[in-house]
């Protein structure tokens, strides 16, 4: 049997397909503008600017790596991951829409978890990835979310409250990261007030910061859990100085509340006058800082 063997001659290319290449892109999470010690696991967003899904990448730490891209020019964010409470919305919407949120805790959505701290920092101008050469993308995150500290003081006879929770309202639900600026103003935030001395309580809050051109006032509820098993509750407007801390640019800063009140005393053995607190529903409170 005769096997004839025929030979094909080719001409070889190389291989090239008519999509964007992959770039080396080393970045780095520059943290000398940052105060404070900040560990934190990071997250970018590169936003393509010719529109479409923001390409998302993880640092498992605070100071950057080398990922790769497609080649194109794209707008970028970043935020650290914080410890659960923090969200990321506006992935797959234009690079102005991005926002970092946190969750409602009822149904009708108006009352948030505190957010973590949030530590951002944004590039508008673009970065054009040429899938050629390894190119570098510096970015120097800060603090975005005011630690502001409420100090209640001349609250006597503290040990006839079992406990003291807190809510402010008008606050942003979620903070636009490409624009450095608030999302919204009229949501309800609660935290809890721990004792710091013999006749005086605190309570740090994190929040979003403040709506830029806002008009909404910030109102300061506490409600204190009395050892005769009644509530006590009282309201104080914090709008003055929620704004000059604001205006100062204060990432920090303390609300101090002279409260001049005492906490009806607790009934021995269940006998005695029971004082009534239902006067305290409307009561106003004057600061004085």
């Amino acid at each position: 049997m005769m096997i004839l063997v025929s030979a094909v001659s080719c001409q070889h290319k190389d291989l090239c397909y008519d999509h964007p290449h992959n770039g080396k892109l080393r970045v780095v999470f520059d943290w000398t503008k940052a105060s404070g010690t900040v560990d934190e696991n990071m997250e970018l967003f590169l936003f393509p600017d010719g529109g479409g899904p923001a390409l998302h990448y993880q640092f498992y730490n605070m100071s950057g790596g080398v990922i790769e891209v497609p080649a194109g020019v794209y707008r970028a964010v970043c935020a650290n991951a914080g410890a659960g409470a923090n969200r990321f919305e506006g992935t797959s919407a234009s690079y102005g829409e991005f926002k970092v949120t946190t969750r409602a805790v009822n149904k009708a959505g108006d009352i948030i978890v505190e957010p973590d701290m949030l530590y951002s920092d944004h590039l508008g101008d673009g970065i054009d990835i040429d899938g050629v050469s390894e190119q570098t993308l510096v970015m120097y995150p800060v603090q975005k979310t005011p630690r502001y500290t409420v100090i209640l003081r001349n609250v006597r006879n503290l040990n006839g409250a079992k406990s003291c929770a807190a809510s402010l309202s008008n606050l942003s639900c979620g903070y636009l990261a490409a624009l450095d600026e608030a999302y919204d103003d009229s949501h309800i935030q609660n935290f809890d007030m721990s004792r710091s001395g013999e006749t005086e309580l605190e309570g740090p809050f994190i929040f979003f910061g403040h709506r830029h051109g806002g008009q909404r006032a910030h109102i300061l509820m506490l409600d204190f859990a009395l050892q005769n098993g009644s509530d006590m509750t009282c309201t104080v407007d914090v709008t003055e100085r929620m704004a000059e801390l604001a205006r100062e640019g204060c990432m920090t800063g303390d609300i101090i509340i002279d409260l001049n009140i005492d906490i009806p005393k607790p009934i021995s053995n269940g006998s005695g006058f029971q004082p009534t607190v239902d006067g305290w529903g409307n009561e106003e409170i004057n600061i004085n800082n």
